[in-house]
């Protein structure tokens, strides 16, 4: 596991916050009454089983796709209010900890378990539930101040192997445990845990912070967070450019170097994309079976294609033909 040079390596945040309640003061008797309603209620029959649609749970999010989950959870709660999923954004390696530890049972991640991971749950008897429902670029970012617009795909690699590189000087990452920095690391074949001029900081904002101080350097960031950035990321965002990769390890011409758009991640031509999955083991049909039917949906892809992202599947196209438009049509066939 890199360790790099840390600023503050590790940190766990939980951004999708439950709504407050009010606290209504009851007198001793108006909270008798009501507590046995409540259990009249539940003699009854009442059920606070966790459904598809109802109930609560928590979800593990991998911290580098904040955003497009945090939109993603609004409207799946929105169409089915009785749905209460707290996300809680975390590093990679911490989710997959959670997981083996039986601490978290959904995730949402940029990649699959090894087949080491996924033995502890065989063993257990676990069927898991998993889909993919997304593709996301890795933008590669850069001080607008900075002369640099391009970026050789082994430059980075050569970084993260403490080797000096022409187009990078330094590489930062928001932390050495989030899945950017170890998909980027396993790439580049390092056994280098601690290479030069390779940083991590406490979240995604100190990665746009750290570019703006030193216009040599190279943010990794993922390319929602340029296209769904939080109110106060904005003015982050204006200051810094995207830089085109290489879609061969080294390119000799512009037209070798590709930004991570959605038209490009669909023809395949940008280098470092990742995989969004839905890992479920809970070990039924809860909540997290419900947001992960959602997320594939046709409804769930469109939300994916609107975020600026790739979804597995393109919605169709849906073509409106205006009523005035269609008559004028029907008078000229009609001469």
């Amino acid at each position: 596991m890199p360790k790099f040079i840390s600023i503050n390596n590790h940190i766990i945040l939980n951004v999708f916050q439950m709504k407050k309640k009010k606290i209504v003061l009851l007198s001793s008797l108006t909270l008798t009454a009501a507590f046995a309603i409540y259990s009249c209620k539940n003699t009854l029959g009442e059920s606070t089983e966790e459904t598809m649609t109802s109930g609560n749970t928590t979800m593990q999010v991998d911290y580098s796709i904040q955003p497009v989950v945090e939109d993603a959870l609004a409207v799946f709660q929105g169409l089915y209010p009785k749905a209460h999923i707290t996300q809680v954004n975390r590093n990679e390696a911490d989710i997959v900890q959670a997981l083996l530890n039986d601490s978290a049972r959904i995730a949402i991640l940029t990649r699959e378990l090894t087949t080491d991971e996924a033995a502890h749950f065989k063993n257990f008897g676990i069927s898991p539930h998993r889909v993919a429902f997304g593709k996301v670029g890795l933008a590669l970012i850069a001080s607008k101040t900075s002369n640099d617009t391009l970026v050789n795909q082994e430059d980075i690699y050569k970084v993260l192997r403490g080797e000096d590189a022409s187009t990078v000087k330094q590489l930062v990452f928001d932390s050495s445990r989030s899945g950017i920095a170890q998909l980027l690391m396993k790439r580049a074949k390092s056994a280098n845990k601690t290479p030069k001029n390779v940083y991590s900081v406490k979240n995604t904002a100190e990665v746009f912070n750290f570019v703006k101080a030193n216009p040599g350097a190279v943010g990794v960031v993922g390319v929602n967070w340029l296209l769904q950035p939080p109110v106060e990321m904005e003015t982050l965002v204006k200051d810094v450019k995207v830089l085109g990769v290489s879609k061969k390890l080294k390119g000799t011409q512009p037209k070798d170097y590709f930004k991570p758009s959605q038209s490009v991640l669909a023809e395949g031509n940008y280098p470092l994309t990742r995989t969004l999955y839905v890992l479920n083991y809970e070990g039924k049909n809860g909540l997290g079976t419900g947001f992960a039917n959602y997320i594939t949906s046709e409804a769930g892809q469109r939300l994916i294609l609107k975020s600026g992202l790739l979804p597995v599947q393109r919605p169709p196209r849906e073509i409106e033909i205006v009523n005035k438009y269609h008559c004028l049509i029907k008078k000229k066939k009609l001469k």
